[in-house]
């Protein structure tokens, strides 16, 4: 029984680091596709975001205003920011109300248990 539970943890163990090294490398392939040029200094100009610090909402979301809704998009970008360590992953998961690639894909990588909730979510502050 104990040789079958540390097989299995093992076999657990090599999958999520499979993962996580899959997921950097998609998150990159991803960030560059948005610079278009493949040059990994070049900053994302066109997705600056004006957020300030303390701003609650994002002017580009037209849909329903909920603050609790919007500070969980938030928390999904920042702890994919936590994840990669890139300041373009904040940047490029919040543009145009958190509709990227980057977005979803941070959703899939952070492994939340109801990923299809946040979707959602995005979609009603949309609007």
């Amino acid at each position: 029984m104990l040789l079958l539970l540390v097989c299995v943890s093992m076999n657990a163990l090599n999958l999520a680091q499979a993962r996580s090294t899959q997921g950097y490398g998609h998150m990159d392939k991803l960030l560059q596709s948005l610079r278009g040029n493949g040059d990994p200094t070049t900053p994302i100009d066109n997705m600056a975001h004006s957020l300030e610090k303390r701003q609650v909402y994002d002017t580009s979301c037209k849909g329903m205003y909920d603050r609790g809704l919007f500070s969980d998009l938030e928390h999904v970008c920042d702890d994919c920011y936590n994840l990669y360590r890139n300041p373009h992953v904040a940047t490029a998961c919040r543009y145009n109300c958190f509709e990227t690639e980057v977005f979803e894909a941070c959703v899939y990588h952070l492994l939340l248990p109801n990923p299809g909730q946040y979707i959602l979510i995005r979609d009603a502050l949309k609007g």
